[in-house]
C-alpha cells in the first residue's frame, strides 16, 4: 500500500510530524517490533520507511529491514558515526531536523557517502580553540539573553575585537541595540545554500560603533543558522549567537559549533526548576566541546545566589552572577535594556566585566579601554567627548528614561 512507515526510536512524535509535513503519503508509526509486524501485516510493504538514528543496533536492524522490504526506500534520520555511515545499508541518510527543502521523493541529497563527507567537513568546522562561538540561551524567556549577548559584544568591541552577533531568536530584537528599527536583511538570507563572501556577508549586517548584528527573522531554520555560523566564524574571531529559549532544533545543531554556552537564569523558583531540567537535557545530549556556564542574572540578595547554587549543586558547571541594577531601565520590550551611569560608580559594570572574563575564558587586552578596577582610563591630553559606547558602558551621560519605562 502507499504509506510511509516511521520508526521514531527516540524522536517520537517529532519525527513522525516532520514526515507528515512532506505530504507524500499517509504515515504509520511503529514504536516497537510488534507494532511493525501488525502494521505491515495489515497494510503490506510500505512505500518508504523512515528510521530514527537513535535506534539500538542501528546497522544490523536497518540491514534486516532492507532484506525484509527490498522494494521499499529506507531513510535513516539523524546523526551517524563514521563507522555507521560506512556500513549502513540505507538508501538515504539525512540529518534531523531535516535540511531545509529536503524531499525524499526526489534524488537523494544525503547518500551515505555524501553524509560521511559532510561529517568529515563538520569535524573541520568545529571549534579549534582559536576562536569563540558563544551561544547565549536560557530555559525560559525573559532572563535577559539579548541584554547579555549585546553587552558582551559591546565589551569586546571596546577592546577592538571584531565581533558579530547572530540573532537566532525569532522573537528577538538585537538590531534595536544598534538603533535600526526595521533592518532590510536578516538571517533568512541563509535559508538557501548559497555561499557568501566577506562583502556579501557584511551587506547583511547592521552596524554601529563596531558592534555588528545579523538580524533575526520570523522563522529561523536550523540549517540556516548553521550556515550563518559557518560563514560568520570564517570572518570574525568572535561570534555571539542570541538563541531562542529552550531546547530547540536550532540549539541542537548550533551547539556542535560552540566554544561556550551561556545559560541564563534568575532566582525565581519556576525558572530555577526549568533551568535544572534544561541543564540535565544539555548534559544528557551534549557531545560537543563547548564549555557550559550558568549566569544568575538580576541578583538582589546573597540568598538568591545561594538558592540557585544549591539547586544546581549536582552539575559540575561554573556559576557566575550579575547583580540587579537600578540603572537599567526596561523599555516596552523587556529585552531592550540600555546601560546607564556605569562608569565605576556602581557595581554592575565591574561585575559584568568580571563575569564576561570568566564566562569566555578571556584574557583582557592591553588595549582595553578600562582599568582592572572598572574606571575609565584618563587620557593624558584633552578628554574626548563621550560617545555611544561610553554612554552605554564607559561612563558617559545617562540616557534619558522613556516615558512609562519600568525598572528591571
Amino acid at each position: 500500500m502507499d504509506y510511509i512507515l516511521v520508526i521514531p526510536a527516540g524522536h517520537s512524535p517529532v519525527l513522525a510530524q516532520a514526515v507528515e509535513a512532506w505530504r507524500i503519503a499517509p504515515v504509520e508509526v511503529a514504536h516497537n517490533p510488534s507494532e511493525l509486524t501488525t502494521i505491515t501485516g495489515e497494510k503490506g510493504e510500505p512505500r518508504m520507511i523512515v528510521v530514527g538514528a537513535t535506534m539500538p543496533n542501528l546497522v544490523p536492524n536497518v540491514a534486516a529491514l532492507k532484506k525484509k522490504f527490498p522494494n521499499t526506500r529506507l531513510i535513516v534520520a539523524g546523526t551517524l558515526t563514521p563507522e555507521q555511515l560506512r556500513d549502513i545499508q540505507a538508501d538515504d541518510v539525512v540529518r534531523f531536523p531535516f535540511p531545509l527543502g529536503y524531499r525524499p521523493d526526489e534524488d537523494p541529497v544525503w547518500t551515505p557517502m555524501h553524509a560521511a563527507k559532510t561529517a568529515a567537513q563538520e569535524e573541520v568546522d568545529k571549534p579549534t580553540g582559536k576562536d569563540r562561538v558563544v551561544l547565549v540561551t536560557s530555559a525560559k524567556g525573559g532572563d535577559g539573553k539579548t541584554t547579555v549577548a549585546m553587552q558582551l559584544a559591546i565589551w569586546l568591541a571596546k577592546q577592538k575585537v571584531p565581533v558579530v552577533v547572530i540573532d537566532a531568536d525569532y522573537a528577538g530584537n538585537a538590531h534595536e541595540w544598534v538603533k535600526v528599527a526595521n533592518p532590510a536583511q536578516s538571517i533568512a538570507a541563509f535559508d538557501r545554500e548559497i555561499p557568501f563572501d566577506r562583502a556579501a556577508f557584511e551587506g547583511l549586517l547592521v552596524n554601529r560603533g563596531g558592534v555588528k548584528v545579523l538580524p533575526c527573522a520570523r522563522v529561523v531554520h536550523p540549517d540556516a543558522l548553521v550556515r550563518a555560523i559557518r560563514t560568520a566564524k570564517a570572518f570574525y574571531p568572535v561570534v555571539i549567537v542570541d538563541m531562542h529559549q529552550g531546547w530547540t532544533p536550532q540549539l541542537i545543531l548550533a551547539k556542535d559549533f560552540a566554544t561556550h554556552i551561556l545559560v541564563l537564569t534568575t532566582a525565581s523558583e519556576r525558572r530555577i526548576s526549568k533551568t535544572v531540567e534544561f541543564l540535565q537535557e544539555l548534559k544528557d545530549k551534549h557531545d560537543a566541546p563547548a564549555k557550559v556556564r550558568v549566569i544568575i542574572n538580576r541578583v538582589k540578595h546573597e540568598d538568591e545566589e545561594r538558592r540557585v547554587r544549591a539547586a544546581l549543586g549536582d552539575y559540575d558547571t561554573p556559576i557566575l552572577t550579575l547583580p540587579f541594577q537600578e540603572g537599567l531601565a526596561v523599555d516596552t520590550d523587556p529585552d531592550f535594556i540600555p546601560i546607564r551611569d556605569s562608569g565605576g560608580k556602581d557595581q554592575y559594570a565591574t561585575a559584568f566585566r568580571a563575569m564576561a572574563t570568566r564566562a569566555l575564558d578571556w584574557n583582557p587586552s592591553k588595549n582595553d579601554e578600562t582599568t582592572s578596577k572598572g574606571a575609565p582610563k584618563k587620557p593624558a591630553t584633552q578628554a574626548k567627548k563621550p560617545g555611544w559606547f561610553a554612554s552605554l558602558f564607559g561612563g558617559g551621560q545617562a540616557l534619558s528614561k522613556k516615558k512609562g519605562a519600568a525598572r528591571r
